[in-house]
Parts: structure tokens; sequence; C-alpha cells
């Protein structure tokens, strides 16, 4: 079944405040999911910070399930965590839900996991310049004026 005819399922469910189960296609958040054996709990994307992975509609109507690597004023900024490439200007509206859990095969995870979280900065930590990094800025600063010299 199309992802868009279960669209409708799935924001009955969770509307109604449930978790809905889906099985994403495609290899763009290896190594964390695996197309065919891996699976993600989807629940409200009412409150979102970057690290979090959310399933958003882009404007061709294509379904994505990408990890948020940066939020400006009016748009977001996405990126597979197998992708190098972000996608960016991604209306806030486009939002359709959020992962709250995911399984490994049949072996369920949480996002609270010290592992989970220490993997889902790591991935946000290869797009240094969508954060505010205070070292960065310092180290890049130190580099600046050394050249300068």
């Amino acid at each position: 079944m199309s992802l868009e005819a279960l669209l409708p399922t799935i924001e009955e469910v969770i509307a109604a405040g449930g978790v809905f189960r889906l099985y994403p296609r495609g290899t763009s958040m290896l190594p964390l999911l695996h197309e065919g054996t891996d699976s993600v709990e989807l629940s409200a994307a009412d409150e979102y910070t970057v690290g979090d992975v959310l399933l958003y509609r882009r404007a061709n109507g294509q379904f994505v399930l990408h990890r948020l690597i940066a939020v400006e004023r009016d748009a977001l900024t996405f990126c597979g965590d197998h992708q190098n490439t972000p996608e960016y200007g991604v209306p806030k509206s486009a939002v359709l839900a959020k992962m709250c859990g995911y399984f490994a095969g049949e072996e369920h995870r949480t996002l609270d996991a010290p592992e989970y979280r220490r993997y889902a900065r790591e991935c946000v930590r290869r797009f240094p310049f969508y954060r505010r990094n205070e070292k960065l800025l310092t180290f890049l600063r130190k580099v600046k004026h050394t050249i300068v010299k």
C-alpha cells in the first residue's frame, strides 16, 4: 500500500494520540534503519528539535523520513543519515509526524537510550555550519588570526 493511501490512517491514529508503525523504504537513513527489516514509530510532531527524525512531504508530493539538522525562522533543513547533501527550505507545514521509537528487526529501541542519543548527536555534528557552535567559531577565529598575521 502506498504512503499516500495510508496518510489518512496515519493522521487519524496520530490525532487520537496514538503511534503508527511504518516500514520505511530506501537507504538514506542507514545505518540506523534498514529497508525491509526495520520500522519506525511515528507520533505527533507538535514539538521537535534539531536531531529529531521527522516524516515530511516535499512540494512534489514525495514523503521523506530524514533527520532535522537546522531550524530557521520559516524553514527547516533535513538530511538523511546516509547522505551528505542537506535539503534546505522545507516549510514547517510540511512536517507530518515525528519518530518516537524504532524497531531494529523485532527489537524495540527507544530514543532516550544513551547509544541512540550519541548516534543522533554525531549525525547532526557532521553539519557544523548549520549549528551555532561556539567552539567551532573560536577555532575558526584563531585560524583566521594566524593566517592574517
